[in-house]
């Protein structure tokens, strides 16, 4: 390669020189021989040949047939794997790596089962807020609900709450109208609270639970309990049934069992919490 750029290089120098005396005496080029003209460029024209038939040979030296051969078998042969590689991402396509179903989707999610089990157990602590133990809290008048042109209107639409004392709730009516019916709404609640009207607002004394209502209200708790325990049981056979059908659409045995007992462990944990606020709201009721 070298010696064929060093004889293209020497044959550019003598053209540059050819040319660079033809500008520099054009008498003298007009009055040589055509002849002689053609003779002593021949040998130039000649070794430019040569070195760019040498360039080529050193080019092609690179590949020779024989290689040409073997990449041609190997272009067959990596397109042959390149359409196999498409193939086998086809195939796999769509499947997770816990041996999921061909579609890529699972019937059972874990994240939603906690999610729904832990709203259960929220909407129990909502209710056993509601439920007075001698304390003036708010949220006992969350169920109240006010009956404005004949439409059962929750009672936080229409006034806010606030705590006076330890012992009494203040309602502060937004329309001063709705006074009366607030007050007629909160005694016919089955609270057991006897509300007094006070211009814009109604005073709510929370009187001292005796104890058959403290009995009652433990009963009450004790029922909300339950039935949050009993959705939450619904929850987890629903996800069993979930993961049997993930199993027969192709999942791993060993995935199904893992998701088995973790939902289990949900189940266990919340049943615990739901008793464990049971018991708080037991102790709270009749400390007071």
């Amino acid at each position: 390669m070298q010696r064929a750029t060093s004889t293209l290089l020497s044959a550019t120098r003598r053209i540059a020189s050819v040319n660079v005396n033809a500008a520099w005496s054009m008498s003298t080029r007009q009055s040589t021989p055509l002849f002689l003209r053609v003779n002593n460029t021949a040998p130039l024209a000649k070794n430019m040949a040569m070195a760019l038939n040498a360039s080529t040979c050193q080019f092609r030296g690179y590949a020779s047939k024989k290689d040409a051969k073997k990449g041609g078998k190997g272009g067959k042969g990596g397109k042959k794997g390149g359409d196999d590689d498409d193939e086998d991402d086809r195939k796999g396509k769509g499947k997770s790596s816990g041996g999921s179903s061909p579609s890529g989707e699972m019937s059972f999610d874990l994240l939603d089962l906690e999610k729904k089990m832990g709203q259960c157990l929220e909407r129990l602590k909502k209710d056993f807020m509601t439920m007075r133990a001698g304390t003036a809290n708010p949220a006992i008048l969350d169920p109240v609900s006010v009956k404005v042109e004949n439409k059962m209107v929750p009672l936080r639409d229409l006034a806010q709450v606030s705590i006076k004392d330890a012992k009494t709730l203040m309602v502060n009516v937004n329309d001063v109208e709705l006074t009366g019916a607030i007050e007629k709404a909160i005694r016919e609640a089955g609270l057991n609270l006897n509300p007094i009207a006070d211009n814009k607002a109604v005073r709510v004394p929370v009187p001292k639970p005796t104890k058959e209502f403290r009995e009652s209200l433990t009963k009450l708790g004790a029922a909300s309990t339950e039935k949050a325990k009993t959705i939450i049981r619904k929850l987890r056979q629903d996800g069993m049934k979930e993961l049997k059908k993930d199993l027969k659409a192709g999942m791993s045995e060993d995935e199904n069992y893992s998701l088995e007992k973790k939902a289990q462990t949900l189940h266990d944990k919340f049943i615990k919490d739901a008793e464990e606020a049971l018991k708080v709201k037991t102790k709270e009721i009749m400390a007071n």
